[in-house]
């Protein structure tokens, strides 16, 4: 692999996960207010950092793509980047990208219709990298590249919201009545996972028939599928530590919800142990989504 696509993946990597912690963040602030539990006020300072963060990665994959494209050294590839931008498809994608990264940082600047504009600067992003993603190859506007923009969300609000949640329960308090609203936090978080997960599963199975469907190669003769595979077992654990907590921990950690005392505790701390598990997990599905990314579906 060069050391260039090596590097592209690395800042890819990044950008999927600051991209689902920014949504992950928006998430976290909805269940918060509806929980009772309320918005923690550091979730507003972390999504005006993931939002610059966002930019700033857009930028210097930018200048990577520039280098890749032209094939000049990293350090002679400015003159390259005008040109990336105006005049191939992936910098009108790029452009629609930074665009929502922009909007999102400067969203962070309303109070009255901050997230909303957040949620939109994320949208945009995602719209953005479909765009330069295997999914354009039907065409702007399809129906293949609409199905990534949502995948895409979708992925991001899982994992976003498992990992944030994980850090943000951690700094609840504990006492008898955050306890129930921490309950219903964790209540509205498995109902949201869930719900995103059906989406991911119906939405990444479609991706993954496009692909199979122009195959030439057996799926796992083909390094794209071999990714995709290690990408789907990281999947497979997150559901089921997910799905562990939703069917066995919450249940117990509801039913203790309107104790006092250190039994609601430690139903809350493996919650949360489990939840952290998971969140790694989320970590390794974002790495791998980088790789894919940067592999030809078509390889051997």
């Amino acid at each position: 692999m060069e050391p260039l696509v090596a590097a592209q993946i690395a800042v890819a990597a990044v950008q999927n996960v600051v991209f689902a912690t920014a949504a992950g963040s928006l998430a976290c602030a909805v269940m918060g207010k509806r929980s009772g539990m309320g918005a923690p006020a550091t979730l507003r300072g972390w999504q005006a950092g993931l939002a610059i963060a966002l930019a700033l990665s857009a930028l210097a994959y930018l200048w990577l793509q520039a280098a890749v494209m032209s094939g000049s050294p990293i350090a002679e590839s400015s003159p390259a980047v005008i040109a990336v931008l105006t005049e191939s498809h992936y910098g009108v994608a790029w452009s629609v990208g930074f665009i929502g990264a922009l909007l999102a940082t400067l969203s962070r600047l309303s109070h009255r219709r901050g997230l909303p504009l957040f949620a939109a600067g994320l949208v945009a992003w995602a719209a953005g990298k479909a765009a330069a993603s295997h999914a354009a190859d039907a065409g702007d506007f399809s129906a293949r590249e609409a199905i990534h923009v949502v995948h895409l969300c979708a992925m991001a609000l899982w994992s976003g919201s498992v990992i944030v949640s994980a850090a943000v329960l951690r700094r609840s308090p504990t006492a008898h009545v955050a306890a129930e609203e921490s309950t219903a936090f964790c209540e509205e978080l498995s109902h949201l996972a869930t719900a995103a997960l059906v989406v991911v599963l119906v939405s990444g199975l479609y991706n993954v028939m496009q692909v199979t469907g122009q195959a030439s190669v057996p799926f796992l003769n083909m390094g794209w599928g071999r990714i995709l595979t290690a990408k789907l077992v990281c999947v497979a654990a997150a559901v089921a530590l997910g799905g562990w907590n939703r069917l066995v921990v919450l249940p117990d950690l509801r039913g203790r919800a309107r104790q006092d005392g250190p039994a609601f505790m430690a139903a809350q701390g493996r919650f949360i142990a489990w939840l952290s598990v998971e969140a790694l997990a989320m970590l390794a599905v974002l790495a791998f989504a980088a790789m894919l990314g940067h592999t030809s579906p078509m390889g051997g």
